[in-house]
């Protein structure tokens, strides 16, 4: 598979280690002089000092027969033009990193499906630290935390337990049962033990905790 990295930060030299194996062709490239000499050195992979941004340098590196990219440099307006070549260009597979939450959006309506927010995975990180005694465990964020997507373990007290799968303002996306997953239909009832795992709205986390544990056990996220 061959792979075109953009960024050679700690980041982009990150992922091209972890993806330099003979399965892979890979190939970064990096604005900065110094920093592609030291990715050069460091990395089993063809680097590119140059700008990943110019269709030229892009074509020198073999993005024609590219089967993905990734734009992992720190400025999402640079990483944001690399998804716009690409997509120009016909790669199916690009993957983006996201630094600024608020520029998700503007990733999203170009269609990339492939992009990682810096931050709402480190937020995401912490919060789960935190709630690691927790039955709730927090899978994805979108934008600033206003969106959840949770997987949450149904305890022996709960409400649900018996119940038709559905929670009011919350969508159960499917249910992890005794090593099977189940898409939720008409008939599923809720066990004991399943982890549901649904998307809600972070302001409505109170009432959902609420339908799953009953009064006064409302667990924070």
């Amino acid at each position: 598979m061959k792979i075109m990295i953009v960024g050679g930060g700690e980041v982009g030299l990150t992922t091209a280690n972890v993806l330099s194996t003979k399965e892979h062709d890979l190939v970064l490239i990096e604005s900065d002089e110094k920093t592609a000499k030291k990715a050069a050195n460091s990395i089993d992979a063809l680097v590119i000092h140059g700008d990943g941004t110019d269709i030229a340098t892009l074509k020198d590196g073999g993005v024609s027969d590219a089967d993905a990219i990734v734009a992992a440099t720190d400025d999402d307006k640079t990483n944001l033009m690399v998804c716009e070549i690409s997509k120009s260009l016909g790669l199916k597979k690009i993957i983006a990193r996201v630094n600024k939450s608020e520029n998700e959006e503007l990733f999203t309506k170009l269609g990339i499906t492939g992009v990682v927010p810096t931050v709402g995975i480190a937020v995401t990180t912490i919060k789960n630290l935190i709630m690691e005694d927790r039955a709730e465990r927090v899978v994805y964020e979108l934008g600033k935390g206003e969106v959840q997507v949770l997987a949450i373990t149904i305890p022996s007290e709960s409400k649900l337990i018996g119940k038709a799968a559905e929670i009011k303002n919350a969508i159960i996306g499917v249910i992890y049962r005794n090593g099977v997953l189940i898409l939720p239909k008409e008939g599923t009832k809720i066990e004991e033990g399943d982890v549901l795992v649904l998307t809600a709205q972070t302001k409505n986390m109170k009432s959902i905790s609420k339908q799953i544990y009953g009064a006064g056990k409302w667990k924070s996220s």
